[in-house]
């Protein structure tokens, strides 16, 4: 049974999930424009959602440690459309995303609260943290709340761009 932080992790994600398909919602068509010249398109935006290429959230999650913390050498604001996600449709890049989140769930739901609280350092959150410590928990609620309701504000600016 999922713990109560679990719980209102997947809940905080769910609504994010609503909240960025529903700015996909008519988008195949734009999935290569941007809103304005430089800024990412559709793409890359879902791109950078899927994170590095062979990079996966459940293999840096157990890592996260009481000592000798792993460290993420994050670095914002880039993304990497790689050749194969370069072909892929909006349809085939959501379901990746989404298949990334249920993973990460599944992964969470055998933690136990104890576990939840293993920590990791990730340097570039010290700006708005105060500290680049961070533990399981917060940085699934990090990075499927706060993040992705982020580019869902992008997603929207590039809807408006192109008219929808």
């Amino acid at each position: 049974m999922a713990s109560a932080i679990v719980n209102e992790l997947r809940k905080k994600s769910d609504a994010a999930w609503v909240n960025l398909t529903r700015q996909l919602q008519g988008m195949e068509p734009h999935l290569d424009r941007a809103d304005a010249p430089g800024q990412w398109t559709t793409r890359q935006v879902l791109a950078h959602l899927l994170g590095e290429s062979g990079r996966s959230p459940v293999d840096f999650l157990r890592k996260f440690s009481d000592v000798d913390l792993p460290v993420s050498e994050l670095t914002p604001g880039q993304t990497r459309v790689t050749a194969e996600r370069e072909r892929l449709t909006l349809r085939q890049l959501l379901d990746a995303v989404d298949a990334q989140r249920r993973e990460v769930f599944a992964y969470l739901e055998g933690l136990t609260e104890t576990e939840l609280k293993r920590r990791a350092r990730i340097p570039f959150l010290k700006q708005f943290r105060g500290t680049d410590e961070v533990t399981a928990a917060e940085y699934v609620g990090l990075l499927y709340d706060l993040h992705w309701d982020d580019h869902a504000g992008q997603l929207a600016k590039i809807r408006k761009a192109v008219g929808l």
